[in-house]
């Protein structure tokens, strides 16, 4: 998902290290009542830096840019 928003803003692949992004869900099932994940891109590559799961809904769910 970073990578496409990141294409589609036209954003050279030379700009990405330390650019940050979120994605947060209310799921349906199981045990958890939201998830949010973030990825930092290190060098070439993306690293989660956080993964929460909690057992109370979170408001702002979907994809998001934390730092550009």
């Amino acid at each position: 998902m970073a990578e496409e928003d990141l294409r589609k803003r036209g954003i050279p692949s030379s700009e990405w290290p330390g650019l940050r992004f979120r994605w947060a869900e209310n799921p349906t099932d199981g045990m958890w009542a939201s998830i949010v994940i973030e990825v930092e891109r290190r060098g070439d590559s993306w690293v989660v830096v956080r993964l929460d799961r909690g057992r109370e809904p979170v408001s702002d769910v979907g994809f998001a840019a934390v730092s550009s």
